[in-house]
């Protein structure tokens, strides 16, 4: 790796491989992707890799409409590759919540998103063998799957490197030193000199924090997910489905199984960066299992064929810190996605590198999840409530 850079990239998931293609193509050439493993090997590849867009502040709905835009083009500008399935999303939703489902389907219809009410009969028709008890209101949408995370990233280095910029693999960042705009990060394979340092580094973010002067406000949390096979007599799933009912999310994977995993509100499970239990709990598979066949009866006796655990990192509001450190203006922060940054890499990494090479974002007005937010009374809420956005 070049001894100096114009900027220097700590976190190869999916952000930091994000802001990084997008600063090439924003014609930044020396520019340094540091991370300490493999490429999304992080909370990005234990992402269950959700694509939808029913959020409920503008910020997050515009990112992720352009971020939908993003995957829905990527074979043109990756040179054929397919990352995106597109299976259509269902939003299932209890009684209690379907007053604030009405503002929120005209706030993401104004906005522009392609989605709307339908009934739970159309729901049954959508989800063979949906068993719709407690569900009260259902919102679709035809544009939205899942994305593979790992060739996701792969493809965005790939791309990177290609503008001219540098991947460096188990290179972890130890440090860094600031002398006002310059900066050193050091690393077990020498200093690197850099303009810029952005801290995309998942749930290590809060220790790079610390390395540029901040107390960040993160939270870690062990999350689980598990994939099940389906009967060979059980109806298929082919869409997404979000399940606020059961709080359960749901989706096929290409080889034909599911993939489910619990949503929040619920307790969070704070556990260290460096060790944890990466497998599923027995108990929570057991769990996850009898909710899937509660809802879905035929799928009651799928057999479980792997599970994993990886990392939220968390801010207060469950909203991305996306910013120029409040520190030290050649510090940039891409942070806290809080279990749902994935689908709004794209956009995000593209608007973090506007404001690097621009002086501000221009895709999306970002100042929403500006740093100081939590400081100033402007943390973002959500219209359902709980924990996220």
């Amino acid at each position: 790796m070049s001894k100096t850079a114009d900027a220097v990239i700590i976190g190869g998931g999916a952000l930091g491989a994000s802001v990084f293609y997008h600063l090439t193509r924003l014609g930044m050439r020396d520019v340094a992707l540091l991370e300490k493993g493999e490429l999304a090997s992080g909370s990005t590849g234990d992402s269950a890799a959700f694509v939808r867009q029913h959020y409920s502040n503008e910020v997050s709905i515009r990112l992720v409409r352009k971020s939908l835009e993003f995957f829905q083009a990527f074979p043109d500008e990756f040179d054929g590759a397919e990352v995106f399935t597109s299976t259509g999303w269902l939003f299932l939703v209890p009684p209690e919540a379907a007053d604030v489902f009405d503002v929120n389907i005209a706030r993401l219809r104004d906005e522009g998103v392609k989605t709307w009410p339908i009934s739970v009969e159309d729901a049954a028709e959508e989800l063979p063998g949906l068993n719709t008890d407690g569900i009260a209101r259902v919102a679709f949408e035809p544009e939205s799957g899942y994305v593979d995370p790992g060739a996701m990233v792969r493809a965005l280095a790939s791309k990177g490197e290609a503008n001219g910029g540098e991947v460096r693999l188990r290179s972890p960042a130890t440090g860094i030193a600031a002398n006002g705009n310059a900066n050193t990060v050091s690393t077990p394979g020498g200093d690197v000199e850099a303009r810029v340092v952005v801290n995309a580094a998942g749930p290590w973010a809060g220790e790079v924090g610390r390395w540029m002067g901040l107390d960040l406000p993160l939270e870690l949390s062990r999350e689980q997910d598990i994939v099940v096979r389906p009967p060979a007599d059980a109806p298929k799933l082919r869409r997404c489905v979000s399940n606020m009912v059961d709080r359960t999310y749901i989706r096929p994977t290409a080889d034909g199984n599911v993939l489910i995993g619990t949503g929040h509100p619920k307790e969070n499970e704070p556990v260290p960066a460096d060790s944890y239990r990466k497998e599923a709990d027995e108990e929570f598979a057991r769990e996850t299992s009898r909710l899937l066949g509660r809802r879905f009866p035929a799928l009651g006796g799928s057999a479980v064929a792997h599970g994993w655990a990886g990392l939220y990192t968390i801010t207060p509001d469950w909203n991305m810190i996306l910013d120029r450190s409040p520190a030290n203006e050649s510090h940039y922060l891409a942070v806290g996605g809080s279990g749902h940054s994935f689908k709004l890499a794209p956009a995000m990494g593209q608007c973090l590198a506007e404001m690097i090479v621009e002086g501000e974002a221009r895709t999306v007005d970002i100042s929403p999840l500006r740093a100081g937010r939590f400081d100033d009374g402007a943390a973002l809420r959500s219209t359902y409530g709980g924990n996220r956005a």
